[in-house]
């Protein structure tokens, strides 16, 4: 492991963050018929099949096998939990099967999805009887791919979604294309997608630092890894092996690429459990992730699991401008449930009046309700100038003045409005005392 640390640090500290590219790749015929050392150390083999050879490894997790808090045979059980995901991803309808998953994760030379990036290694994971499989293939030279990609595609015949990290805008396009530049063309159906980010992202965009794979299993799965190479170093180990042969360069982005894959499927666990309301860590989440959490089942139909986070969200005594109360409050409002929505509204407004540039949104809406719903005129005018004021005091740090003026305008309207109302009624009952 010192050998590896001291080979990351020595890249990390090179002046260009990929090594370049060696102007030509070996011919086939210059490469040794058996494996070096260095590859048999960690279990890869030399394959073969109608298009040539390449570099195949192979690991199978005999179930149960635990990959951070999760047990992957979990999903054998719970994949059709996924289904709502899968519909919103693909806008069809074709059952989650959990031995229908290929779970996919490339290591690239480069960033782009264009013709000039290049798949060296193609991790893939799957279920296979009682056992988790965890494949890598990957090329030694150019003249390998069009093997290595004919080995992805019989892998990929019975299989209805790829399951990634990014794959949908990433992994696939960059495959697609190497398949169109080896002679395929397009024919059949493509593979529907289950790619994580995305929801990974509407969950805890707000609460984790990063929604990078890594930062998403370390907070929310427990996976710890030591030693890791980081993605972003594959290219440059990639080139290094292509130098001067030393299969040890590849370790530990072979590493790095089956941990990707485990974690992708103890995600979809983590994913199947909230679907089917046994996220077992709501009462440890912060506000903003369970607020989030709800919004994203709402969406994927699960409204009486969302329903009762939101609940449990409005019970929470938290101080502040807590950003989930606006939009929790517009949901309450929407359904016709003032009830609910008023004291979110009080409570965002209390803790605006305390900040320093203060959202005006709860004011506005309280003077509204009075006005229109509760009748409370001197009640609605209230909220009503003290938005206007909280405007001023937020105007100072704003930029955009047409947008800061056209608010003011607006609450100048709504307040004179008010006032006009409030006089009226005055004047109404000054003619019935006088009448009296």
């Amino acid at each position: 492991m010192s050998g590896l640390r001291d080979k990351l640090n020595r890249l990390r500290g090179a002046s260009s963050p990929e090594a370049p590219a060696p102007k030509s790749a070996p011919p086939a015929e210059t490469l040794q018929p058996e494996l070096p050392t260095g590859f048999g150390a960690i279990g890869v083999e030399l394959a073969k099949n109608e298009a040539g050879p390449f570099l195949l490894r192979r690991i199978a997790y005999p179930l149960p096998f635990r990959h951070g808090k999760h047990e992957l045979g979990e999903l054998l059980t719970r994949a059709g939990s996924l289904q709502p995901i899968a519909e919103r991803q693909n806008g069809g309808s074709v059952p989650v099967d959990p031995y229908r998953l290929l779970f996919l994760d490339t290591e690239t030379t480069g960033l782009g999805v264009g013709t000039g990036n290049v798949p060296f290694m193609v991790g893939f994971g799957y279920y296979a009887g009682n056992a988790f499989i965890v494949e890598q293939a990957v090329i030694r030279h150019p003249g390998e791919e069009r093997a290595m990609l004919t080995y992805l595609l019989e892998r990929m015949k019975d299989k209805s979604h790829l399951v990634s990290y990014n794959g949908r805008t990433f992994d696939w396009p960059v495959l697609a294309n190497r398949f169109i530049l080896n002679g395929w063309r397009k024919s059949g159906q493509p593979p529907g997608h289950l790619d994580f980010l995305h929801p990974s992202r509407a969950l805890w965009r707000k609460t984790l630092p990063s929604c990078r794979l890594s930062a998403v299993e370390e907070a929310r799965l427990g996976v710890r890894r030591e030693e890791d190479v980081p993605g972003s170093l594959a290219p440059t180990l990639y080139f290094q092996y292509l130098s001067d042969g030393n299969p040890e360069h590849l370790h530990g982005v072979y590493a790095h690429n089956e941990k990707d894959i485990l974690t992708l499927a103890s995600l979809s666990v983590h994913f199947g459990r909230l679907l089917d309301g046994e996220g077992d860590e709501e009462a440890s989440m912060e506000s903003e992730e369970l607020f989030r959490t709800a919004a994203w089942l709402e969406q994927h139909g699960l409204t009486e699991v969302a329903e009762r986070l939101f609940e449990r969200l409005t019970e929470r005594e938290e101080a502040g401008e807590a950003g989930w109360r606006l939009p929790l409050a517009a949901r309450y409002k929407k359904a016709g449930r003032l009830e609910r929505a008023l004291p979110l509204w009080r409570k965002f407004a209390d803790a605006a009046e305390e900040a320093a540039a203060p959202a005006i949104e709860a004011h506005v809406e309280l003077a509204m309700y009075y006005e229109h719903r509760d009748k409370q005129l001197l009640m609605a005018l209230t909220y009503a100038e003290k938005a206007l004021e909280l405007a001023v005091r937020r105007g100072v740090l704003a930029r955009d003045k047409a947008k800061r003026d056209a608010e003011r305008a607006a609450l100048q309207h709504r307040i004179a409005r008010l006032r006009n109302k409030v006089s009226r009624d005055e004047r109404k009952l000054d003619g019935i005392d006088t009448n009296t």
